[in-house]
């Protein structure tokens, strides 16, 4: 098969200050500022792998991908298709959901037992949704 790697997705941000403090403090990412850039751009890291590519919604932003739907728009014409979630496997469910509590997420929890995993669902604050997997085991009783 060609394809070997899921690499990264790319999320613009109208607050790209508050996406990355979400990304590091809720979900244990690391971030890196990218400065070589005319428009605001982080990278988010899980482990060695950038995993999110962040980028700073606005005109400068517009420009350097030659779009004309403007990207800081919540009705832009420019859309990237029906993307449902994102989705990530998770060890630590207590420890996590304290995480969310402490940030003020709201989360929806479902067990699907016949696929062994507890699962947390809540949105990022640019209204991404995520989930996150866990070991059935670690489901309290």
């Amino acid at each position: 098969m060609p394809i070997t790697m899921f690499d990264h997705y790319t999320l613009r941000s109208s607050d790209i200050d508050a996406t990355a403090r979400f990304y590091a403090d809720v979900m244990g990412f690391r971030v890196e500022r990218l400065d070589a850039f005319a428009f605001p751009f982080r990278l988010l890291f899980l482990g060695d792998h950038a995993v999110v590519h962040l980028l700073g919604a606005g005109p400068a932003l517009d420009a350097f991908l030659g779009r004309h739907a403007p990207s800081h728009r919540d009705d832009a014409a420019r859309k990237t298709g029906n993307m449902e979630h994102v989705a990530f496997n998770g060890t630590g469910l207590a420890e996590f959901r304290a995480r969310l509590d402490k940030a003020g997420v709201t989360y929806v929890e479902r067990t699907l037992a016949d696929y062994g995993v507890h699962q947390l669902m809540f949105d990022d604050p640019d209204g991404v949704e995520i989930e996150v997997n866990f070991p059935l085991a670690e489901k309290p009783a």
